[in-house]
């Protein structure tokens, strides 16, 4: 972490909280954030009931010298629920008053900082949550049924461990699951598990054995799945593998051409809504810039493009694609970089605020007007359509979380939070004792954040069903 990110934090934690009302600006999956995983640090989940701290906003009225504002349209409360990971239970939360529900149990790994990932089913009936144990390299993938919000019998996957993905596939008849062991398949109708040979048959000569299945994604229609492997470049790794999954067709092996003499990792993928092209970001760590690209891979012949150079400064912390195919956006540790997938050219480059620190990751409004991004300070908008950034919508408790999400209705958006409870020494540092740990919702109508919903642990990931 940076200096001037964890100075932010810490300012953050001593500093005194605005009131709600003053918490204003002006106006994001999976999945996860990889490399965010590997560096991020650790922390014991606290034993706590999960409640929520009501408040009340005083109503705005008109009086002697104040003109009465227009009476609004109704809006009809948000639909859905909102299932939060955290510890050994997974809370659902209503998107329509944000109260959250009894706690489900799952079970409790040992996996460390390495948080765990969840997908929701295609028609919202399931809700998969993975954990991990580490130490008996077992990954645990949890069903919950969202009409009862109840959770089925854990299918256990030996063999596997830190877990990169989870999907799903469209028709919802099987999710996959990577890991450095290989690729996992999931029946969903009788939850059995099975080894997929596609991404691990690379590994038969000496060169593949070192290699890893990392992020993955589907094609809209669900025919093939891509798998990033993460080997080692010098033996001949940057390979993304196309799996047919409704055919009995031989996996495609995609070999991601070099921006120049420095090989980079595959770290995320993304494929565009219309099927057409897969966008890989291939970073070099710690290079100059330009150096990492973002990859374009014509999905009807699999064909690699010529790479997009990407010249923000810093690591990439995601990658992104707007709603209607138009736009790819890659989020560096200070920028955001829009890419026009009709020229496969890398436009202006959106610089975030100096004061909001190093970016943790960001979501896409699913309407596609409005990108969110995680940072230290709070989460700065951007307004897509003419790529200007508003002002930082400060969130109160926020700290050292990278997790956020946006409800499907674009309204709500939730980043992890806490409660700070004192201080102590780190090496130097004044670090906050951690008292209550959470999430918090932000309303994107008005981009104000609301109260802090206590979870008793670390929010380690957030999905959605109707």
């Amino acid at each position: 972490m940076d200096e001037t990110s964890l100075r932010a934090q810490l300012e953050l934690a001593v500093s005194a909280e605005p009131p709600l009302g003053h918490l204003v600006g002006n106006s994001l999956r999976a999945g996860r954030r990889l490399r965010r995983r590997r560096r991020a640090t650790g922390a014991a989940s606290l034993s706590a009931a999960a409640v929520v701290l009501v408040g009340v906003v005083p109503a705005l009225t008109a009086g002697a010298g104040h003109q009465a504002s227009r009476p609004r349209p109704a809006v009809a409360p948000e639909a859905g629920t909102a299932y939060v990971a955290s510890g050994s239970t997974v809370t659902p939360i209503s998107l329509a008053t944000n109260t959250p529900g009894t706690p489900i149990q799952v079970p409790e790994g040992d996996a460390g900082p390495f948080p765990i990932t969840a997908a929701t089913s295609p028609n919202g009936r399931t809700v998969y949550e993975v954990g991990e144990s580490a130490a008996q390299q077992v990954v645990t993938v949890t069903p919950i049924d969202t009409a009862t919000n109840t959770a089925a019998p854990t299918i256990t996957i030996k063999g596997a461990y830190d877990p990169q993905a989870f999907v799903v596939a469209p028709d919802g008849k099987t999710a996959y699951l990577s890991a450095p062991t290989g690729l996992f398949r999931i029946s969903t109708a009788t939850n059995t598990v099975s080894k997929a040979p596609e991404c691990k048959s690379w590994y038969g000569q000496e060169r593949w054995r070192n290699g890893d299945c990392w992020p993955m994604a589907f094609t809209p229609n669900g025919d093939t799945l891509y798998v990033c492997t993460d080997t080692t470049p010098r033996n001949g790794g940057r390979i993304v593998t196309a799996i047919p999954t409704t055919s009995d067709g031989p996996p495609t092996r995609i070999r991601l051409p070099l921006a120049g003499n420095e090989p980079g990792f595959p770290y995320f993928i993304a494929i565009t809504p219309n099927g057409q092209t897969a966008y890989v970001l291939d970073e070099v760590a710690g290079a100059k810039p330009g150096l990492t690209t973002v990859v374009p891979i014509k999905v009807a012949t699999n064909t690699p493009l010529a790479p997009i150079k990407i010249w923000a400064p810093g690591t990439t912390e995601g990658l992104v694609i707007a709603p209607d195919s138009r736009t790819a956006y890659v989020l560096s540790s200070r920028a955001v970089t829009a890419v026009n997938t009709a020229t496969d050219q890398a436009e202006a480059t959106i610089k975030l605020p100096e004061a909001a620190g190093n970016a943790y990751s960001m979501v896409l409004a699913p309407n596609g007007k409005t990108l969110y991004v995680l940072t230290p300070r709070g989460v700065v908008p951007i307004r897509t359509a003419s790529g200007t950034v508003l002002p930082t919508i400060k969130v109160p408790y926020l700290y050292a979380f990278d997790v956020i999400a946006i409800t499907p209705d674009s309204r709500t958006i939730y980043v992890g939070a806490n409660i700070t409870k004192g201080f102590r020494k780190v090496k130097q540092l004044r670090v906050p004792v951690i008292a209550a740990r959470g999430i918090v919702p932000i309303s994107t109508a008005t981009n104000t954040a609301g109260h802090f919903i206590n979870l008793g642990g670390d929010p380690f990931s957030i999905t959605f069903a109707p």
